[in-house]
């Protein structure tokens, strides 16, 4: 056991600490035995210095990584490998997530992205639980990593599948209390970066993390306040401006309090200078003028960046892109969804797996289709034999409206899943309620009742098959024309990761998603380019794009984004 401080030393300490003058400190430690004293700078060393990400570690760390790319914060110092895992939808309860992250680390991957309300929180209490292990087996140090986390959506407590209607409201309703400032963007959508709220978050965060210090911390999308809709006159830009520079001033207090090392912001509209809800990063630096926040603690932005999605590295003159605005403001970006795009109005999937398999999943798909179709439309017409009204027979005509938006539903999966899904299914089943309640009659006949209740049943397996089924031909049709798209940009960039030719690389899994993280962190101006990476697979295909970035040149990147098939409408 240690031996006591003597009463006479302690008040010394306590003079010390109040005076915060070395010599006294220097002093009360002469009379406290040398054993106690060599614990007590052990404990301060490793609470001042190992509580977040260093310069020096995060650059030793990478230097056993050197195939990885590599990027500096100008304002910190901290070496960043340029692929981060992004953890939006990772969580304790799938092993894969967790080996993800595992081999994420060990192939030099030294950046998590997080936050506040991803699963609730899921993603963080994820985050911090595999850290904490990595920790205590000495696969990576505390310092070596760089964690980013942020907070602005408003999310009411986890509920349950049965919880109803009055009671999510109820749970909001709690949820709006504690913050004084807020946007309403709609009954169940809300956002604040008030700096109260900021405070409540990056607390609940470092608890969920398991850390004393987030190394940057970001407002995120605050440009989602301008939809407000219960402030008389709305949520205007100017206000939003204040806002985002009162939270900065609060959060120099943070920095200057050791629980972030910087801060700075994570939008979908930064690099969009031509859409309503932009935020002009010029104007969110002048607000310092009249709010003097700290210039040197706003370290990083965060923005879209893909194939398709390129206004955040593109000139468009007299204008320079963001990425060039950043670096000359010395702020670091990191670049999020390389492989989730938005194009022409739909939502594409930058991915082709199983692409040399794709012919037979075709061939077998169409017939399996064809039967569905079938199969429903015969079920159509035994129900017009079944009952005698008209009008509620008719409701089943599902296998026509289908069969003749087929082709338009093949254009686009993502809406197809969702018509689909949210429209078709719910309808079906109100009709088939319809139909049942029908039966209920006192004049109903047994055996005429029994069978429309199982015919009932069976349409609606049938119809729930067939909708798999079409959704299934939808992502197929996608996939074929990812498989096209792969195929030209091969062509159009020769030293693209490939599955095949000079630059193969075995056991790619899509092809065309190394493509697309190899575009983006191959940009000089791109300091991190954020992978959701949920299975090891996943990991070895972005490590492998990111190690082979350092071979695309700019004349490489020119000439990839005058590619025809990623020329969306609004470019041609």
């Amino acid at each position: 056991m240690l031996p006591l401080i003597s009463m006479h030393a302690a008040r010394q300490c306590q003079a010390t600490r109040v005076a915060s003058g070395h010599v006294l400190m220097r002093q009360a430690f002469r009379q406290i035995p040398s054993d106690h004293v060599r614990q007590h700078r052990i404990f301060l060393a490793v609470r001042s210095f190992n509580n977040s990400a260093t310069p020096d570690a995060t650059a030793a760390f990478l230097a056993k990584h050197p195939a990885l790319p590599t990027a500096t914060i100008p304002k910190r110092g901290l070496v960043l490998s340029k692929l981060g895992f992004g953890a939006y939808r990772v969580n304790d309860s799938q092993p894969a997530h967790r080996a993800a992250l595992v081999k994420a680390i060990q192939a030099g991957v030294n950046v998590i992205d997080t936050s506040s309300h991803f699963g609730h929180g899921a993603s963080e209490t994820f985050v911090g639980n595999t850290l904490q292990d990595l920790f205590k087996q000495d696969k990576i140090k505390r310092e070596q990593v760089v964690v980013v986390s942020k907070a602005g959506f408003i999310l009411p407590p986890p509920l349950s599948t049965t919880t109803t209607t009055t009671a999510s409201s109820s749970s909001m309703k709690d949820s709006l209390e504690s913050v004084p400032s807020y946007a309403k963007i709609s009954d169940s959508s809300y956002h604040s970066i008030h700096p109260s709220y900021l405070k409540s978050q990056i607390t609940a965060s470092l608890e969920r993390l398991k850390l004393e210090k987030l190394d940057i911390f970001m407002l995120n999308n605050p440009e989602r306040m301008l939809g407000d809709n219960h402030l008389p006159g709305g949520f205007s830009k100017s206000r939003l401006y204040k806002e985002i520079a009162e939270a900065f001033v609060y959060l120099d207090e943070e920095v200057a309090e050791g629980r972030i090392g910087g801060y700075g912001i994570c939008s979908n509209a930064l690099h969009m200078p031509t859409t309503e809800d932009h935020l002009s990063l010029k104007a969110i630096v002048k607000t310092r003028q009249d709010f003097g926040w700290k210039s040197e603690n706003f370290v990083a932005i965060q923005v879209p960046l893909n194939l398709f999605e390129r206004e955040a590295v593109t000139d468009v003159f007299p204008a320079k892109s963001l990425a060039r605005e950043a670096k000359e403001f010395n702020i670091f970006m990191f670049t999020n969804r390389p492989l989730n795009a938005i194009a022409g109005g739909q939502i594409v999937t930058l991915e082709n797996k199983g692409q040399h398999s794709r012919q037979e999943k075709s061939a077998k798909l169409l017939e399996t289709l064809d039967l569905s179709f079938t199969s429903l439309a015969e079920m159509e017409l035994d129900i017009k034999d079944m009952i005698e009204e008209e009008s509620l027979a008719l409701k089943f005509v599902w296998s026509e409206v289908l069969s003749e938006n087929l082709s338009r539903l093949s254009s686009n999966y993502f809406a197809a899943k969702h018509f689909l899904e949210r429209e078709v299914l719910p309808a079906i089943d109100r009709d088939l309620k319809f139909l049942e309640d029908s039966t209920k009659g006192p004049d109903q006949d047994r055996d005429d009742k029994d069978a429309i209740l199982s015919w009932i049943d069976r349409y609606r397996k049938e119809a729930k098959s067939l909708t798999t089924d079409i959704s299934a031909f939808c992502q197929l049709d996608s996939d074929k024309r990812n498989d096209e798209l792969n195929l030209v940009l091969g062509l159009v960039c020769r030293d693209f990761v490939s599955d095949v030719g000079p630059h193969k690389v075995e056991n790619i899994g899509s092809p065309l998603s190394t493509k697309s993280i190899q575009f983006c962190t191959a940009h000089e101006n791109v300091g991190c380019t954020l992978v959701g990476m949920r299975t090891p697979e996943y990991v070895y295909d972005a490590v492998a794009a990111a190690e082979a970035s350092k071979r695309l040149t700019k004349t490489d990147l020119e000439l990839i984004s005058q590619c025809p098939l990623l020329l969306t409408t609004s470019d041609q």
